[in-house]
């Protein structure tokens, strides 16, 4: 039983971690700190509970004060220390990613927490297992969730704006996670419904970082569709196609059917490039911290050649497609293109090579450097 019970408690919370990060539409979290988050959540565990057992042992405090009291406050304070390493990286853009990280943190923490429980009760193992995943993860991830939403919003602060919105962040986590303690323990001893009240809390936790998410994500959006343009070689049509990357598959359902899967996954990770720079361009104008404001114009440059490696890999008549796909004008160029090729397929027969669109595709990229095209993508 102890083995099914450490598999699910391993298991489940990283399912959860995993829809949290694939809900980072715009791909600015990154994915080797997510990992790195993980695994210092699980650090965390360690120093917390060295913590916590030298302040028993030492007499400074009895169990259940430690339970209810200093563990929340000394293990907030734990996981949130590589939230503050993360916070001066020119890659965080927005309190997203510091929820997105955060809640990596507090869901390493929690499975190396749930390890020490199902081990030390393993004739219970299985109701300890199910009962920590669908509660104590949860608040585990959404306190320290919290401080990295407050710490991502503080980046756009000066100094006492900073320390301000860094406080609230902490004072937050740590009422949560004092408040389901002594809400657990105090259940724990007069009522059989532990499990039912440590449910409802951990899910209404999560409930508000996916909320904090969506309205994140939201702003981003307008970021993109407010900074997004020439000044990044974007054009409108491209701008306007980034602007509704919430329904990249269905918008790229119809190049992939021309152009084939691969083509459409690098036009999806084009996009997504795109859409990272729009949204650091607007950091940019609220940056206060000029060695910041560095950082990220050095990271955007990076992001601009691969941007470049990237749109040649597109190709210039798949280029023409894809801008065709949100026109500003019925009239313009590439609409008028769009016309003239569609007819074009009309007109001839399919083939086993795969149609006249990818032999011209095939056939630009083969002249890609000659073809006056190239400059018009």
């Amino acid at each position: 039983m102890s083995v099914i019970a450490l598999v699910i408690a391993t298991v489940i919370p990283l399912a959860v971690l995993v829809f949290i990060f694939t809900r980072d539409l715009y791909g600015t979290g990154d994915f080797r700190n997510i990992v790195s988050s993980f695994i210092w959540g699980g650090l965390a565990f360690a120093l917390a509970s060295s913590v916590n057992l030298w302040m028993i042992s030492s007499g400074l405090a009895d169990k259940l004060t430690v339970t209810r009291f200093s563990a929340p406050i000394a293990e907030e304070i734990l996981k949130a220390a590589f939230l503050i390493y993360l916070v001066r990286r020119p890659h965080f853009t927005y309190f997203v990613d510091g929820a997105i990280y955060g809640f990596a943190v507090g869901i390493g923490f929690a499975v190396f927490e749930n390890y020490q429980y199902i081990l030390a009760n393993e004739s219970v193992a299985l109701s300890v297992a199910f009962g920590r995943v669908l509660s104590t993860n949860l608040v585990h991830a959404a306190a320290s969730a919290i401080v990295g939403i407050a710490f991502g919003l503080s980046r756009f602060e000066k100094t006492i704006g900073r320390v301000w919105l860094q406080t609230l962040g902490f004072l937050i986590a740590m009422l949560l996670h004092i408040g389901f303690n002594v809400l657990v323990t105090t259940v724990n001893n007069y009522s059989g419904f532990l499990l039912v009240y440590a449910t409802v809390v951990g899910f209404a936790s999560f409930g508000i970082i996916w909320a904090a998410i969506r309205k994140g994500l939201e702003d981003e959006k307008d970021w993109i569709k407010e900074t997004l343009g020439d000044a990044d070689r974007v054009t409108a049509e491209e701008a306007a196609v980034v602007h509704n990357l919430s329904n990249v598959e269905s918008i790229l359902a119809p190049l992939a059917e021309r152009f084939g899967p691969e083509k459409a996954s690098i036009v999806e990770h084009f996009l997504t490039l795109e859409a990272r720079l729009g949204i650091m361009r607007k950091t940019l104008e609220k940056l206060p911290d000029k060695d910041l404001v560095e950082m990220v114009e050095n990271e955007m440059a990076e992001i601009r050649e691969e941007m470049d490696a990237a749109r040649r890999k597109v190709g210039t008549l798949t280029m023409m497609y894809l801008r065709g796909i949100f026109p500003e004008d019925d009239d313009t160029l590439w609409g008028h293109f769009e016309d003239v090729i569609e007819q074009r397929i009309a007109m001839q027969p399919r083939t086993s090579s795969g149609g006249l669109w990818e032999h011209l595709d095939t056939r630009s990229s083969q002249n890609s450097k000659t073809s006056h095209f190239d400059e018009l993508s």
